[in-house]
């Protein structure tokens, strides 16, 4: 009897954890079948079954509606809530270098909105020596991709070797001193009229001056790192360069020398000024 009286309330604690073991295993599948059923109504809400009216796509010049929708995979048929538009976003832009940016905005559960920005050429880049045009330009950030739309009146910088920098990558060292020389006189020193950008001498960049085609090399501290911290001298420089060209001191001058900090020196039929 002693023994009975110690093991029955051992048996009965068993029983109740069993009990409540299946209580909670009962309770876990009926959520997870619950969520399941859920989950399934929703997945129905995001299917596309009208690409025109769930699916808005603002795009532009290159990069058209289409070719964006195709990279997203968004079709009739396909679900929203499956799509990770996130990683799409990531691959598209790697893909197509002309994008500068997407956005995109997804409006519960069954319509998204993507916005494309698109990449602005600032300068067509070519390789020294040859004449074809390659269809490659970069924008203000230095990134290269192709566009030959409206191009033709952009200042050129020729690149020293044969391929040039690739599309998709970015200009670097000289070829980005040169954009950002290029740049300095569109936006500052107007009276150049700088329309071409020569990066294959090793100690200067060569620009020529579009109102009377003359040529002028230049350089300046830092030139093949180009950063906030050297434009200021790239400023001076072409200050400098402005100035002299400016004051039509002599008619003959064809080659502007600004290779030295503060000084600005010319070639001319008759000899150097």
């Amino acid at each position: 009897m002693k023994e009975n009286k110690i093991t029955a309330p051992h048996g009965a604690r068993r029983v109740l954890i069993l009990l409540g073991i299946v209580v909670c295993i009962a309770a876990i599948v009926g959520i997870a079948v619950a969520y399941g059923k859920l989950r399934d109504i929703w997945l129905e809400q995001c299917v596309i079954t009208d690409v025109a009216s769930q699916v808005s796509i603002t795009d532009g010049k290159m990069v058209r509606a289409d070719v964006i929708a195709y990279e997203f995979g968004l079709k009739n048929g396909a679900n929203l809530a499956l799509i990770d538009f996130a990683e799409k976003r990531v691959e598209t832009m790697k893909k197509i270098p002309n994008i500068r940016d997407i956005s995109i905005a997804r409006h519960l559960p069954d319509k998204v909105s993507i916005t494309v920005e698109e990449r602005v050429p600032a300068v067509r880049l070519g390789i020294m020596g040859q004449k074809t045009d390659s269809g490659r330009v970069a924008d203000t950030e230095g990134v290269v991709f192709i566009s030959s739309s409206g191009t033709q009146m952009l200042p050129m910088i020729r690149e020293a070797t044969a391929p040039g920098t690739k599309k998709g990558q970015r200009l670097s060292g000289r070829a980005l001193a040169a954009l950002r020389l290029l740049e300095t006189c569109r936006d500052k020193f107007r009276e150049l009229a700088a329309i071409e950008a020569d990066t294959s001498k090793p100690d200067y960049i060569t620009i020529v001056l579009g109102n009377d085609y003359s040529t002028a090399k230049i350089a300046w501290d830092g030139m093949d790192d180009p950063s906030d911290a050297t434009q200021s001298k790239l400023e001076r420089q072409l200050n400098e360069l402005t100035k002299a060209y400016c004051s039509h001191v002599d008619s003959g001058i064809r080659i502007w020398n600004a290779t030295q900090p503060g000084k600005v020196y010319a070639d001319t039929q008759k000899g150097s000024l």
